[in-house]
């Protein structure tokens, strides 16, 4: 029997295709990271929340309240509104800008120093503020500094760390603005409400903080080609499309509802200290320590623990979802306190709600990036959803307090926590993540 020539023939042997390493991935094994390279990225985040939040938490509020005490909530409202639209525009510019960027000084870090440059420019603004116009001046280019410090260290986090490494690194940095709210409001124990060492010592440690990481890195000229410039890429700067990057649009979606949340509180606090729990002004800067402390100290205890367990689970929206419901019951608990100690209980659930999100959020967010050789503008996106509820609630907060004739802290509480639970339950409609 005569075998058909064809038949005969051995079939040619199949081979999966060599992917060609992207442009990040070359960069990597090219790069020699510094010794330390977590912690001078973690501590310049630390730094950057230092300068931020001691503004949001304290700062901004007594500037506010000592040019005109009776519109100090509407003061605060139009800068934090402003503010909130800066922040809009500048995370995806600064963001694709930077991923633009072939300057012989890096990729990455003449956004460092930019942002070294806005603090400490914002803080003196702050300071020496005769008007309301100065003191919006201050607000913006406080935020300039922290939006391009935020973007900068995520992009060199996705640059120089590999997905299977970040975990550790990004736990740090997402503690690494309430670390620095901790830091602020603890200069502020001595000082009482004096603004040239409360504003003063956290814009120091931030610059010092952004320079030391601007020196260590090793961020060498980005040398692979830029995509061509046209205005249709231009405009695409604020825009991922949803329908092609449904999770990252989901994700985008959740993380701005919880920090609506959570801004509700933040931004509010200190006045709501002052004129419903009757907090003296000589003493505000310590009790906001004590929020923070607590709020803070729960944080970092619940963090790692629940970054272990979604690890070993191999699941991270459940905890998601968890963290989103703490969250309400914080704040519908901060809604009700009768007095300071009640309010100190209601911060530490909010920690613990914080703790959660914390452990498991940001990984989940880098899993879903559209372009991951070049992060800076899809992170800078990504944190348009922590700093845009700072306008919304700027928008809606003058009409919740003024529910039942002015002053309804309640309300504005409550209405955080909604927002909170809308976004743990919007996660799980992400897909292709656990």
């Amino acid at each position: 029997m005569t075998i058909p020539e064809s038949a005969a023939q051995t079939p040619p042997l199949t081979t999966s295709p060599v992917l060609e390493p992207t442009p990040t991935e070359l960069f990597r094994q090219g790069v020699k990271r510094p010794r330390g390279f977590v912690f001078f990225l973690a501590l310049a985040m630390i730094g950057a929340g230092a300068a931020q939040m001691s503004a949001a938490l304290l700062t901004l509020s007594l500037k506010a309240t000592a040019l005109d005490a009776d519109a100090a909530t509407t003061t605060i409202s139009i800068s934090s509104g402003i503010a909130g639209i800066l922040t809009l525009f500048a995370l995806p510019i600064v963001g694709t800008l930077s991923d633009r960027s072939r300057s012989r000084f890096g990729r990455r870090r003449p956004y460092l120093l930019l942002a070294a440059v806005a603090f400490t420019a914002g803080g003196v603004a702050l300071v020496v503020a005769p008007n309301v116009p100065v003191f919006v001046l201050a607000h913006l280019l406080i935020t300039t500094g922290f939006v391009s410090a935020n973007v900068t260290i995520m992009a060199l986090l996705a640059d120089q760390l590999p997905a299977d490494r970040r975990g550790p690194a990004t736990a740090l940095i997402s503690m690494g603005t309430a670390l620095g709210a901790l830091f602020g409001m603890a200069v502020a124990v001595p000082f009482a409400a004096d603004l040239v060492p409360l504003v003063g010592i956290p814009t120091a440690f931030a610059v010092v903080a952004l320079l030391l990481l601007a020196v260590v890195v090793r961020d060498p000229k980005w040398e692979f080609p830029l995509p061509a410039f046209d205005l249709r890429r231009a405009l695409g700067v604020f825009w991922v499309n949803p329908l092609k990057h449904p999770s990252f649009t989901w994700v985008f979606t959740s993380r701005m509802l919880v920090f609506s949340g959570v801004a509700a509180l933040n931004g509010y606090q200190a006045i709501y200290l002052i004129q419903k729990l009757h907090v003296d002004l000589a003493s505000i800067g310590t009790s906001i320590l004590l929020t923070v402390v607590v709020n803070v100290g729960i944080t970092m205890l619940v963090a790692p623990a629940i970054g272990r367990l979604s690890d070993k689970l191999g699941v991270r929206k459940p905890f998601i979802v968890v963290a989103a419901v703490i969250l309400a019951i914080g704040l519908v608990l901060a809604s009700l306190a009768p007095d300071f100690g009640f309010y100190l209980v209601a911060c530490t659930v909010v920690g613990l709600g914080q703790g959660v999100y914390f452990a498991v959020e940001l990984v989940l967010a880098t899993e879903v990036l559209p372009d991951p050789d070049n992060p800076g503008k899809d992170l800078g996106i990504l944190k348009i959803a922590d700093n845009l509820p700072v306008t919304i609630v700027a928008a809606v907060a003058p009409a919740l307090l003024a529910i039942g004739g002015g002053g309804n802290f309640g309300a504005l509480f409550i209405a955080g926590a909604i927002a909170a639970v809308l976004g743990g339950l919007v996660i799980t409609f992400v897909r292709g993540a656990r």
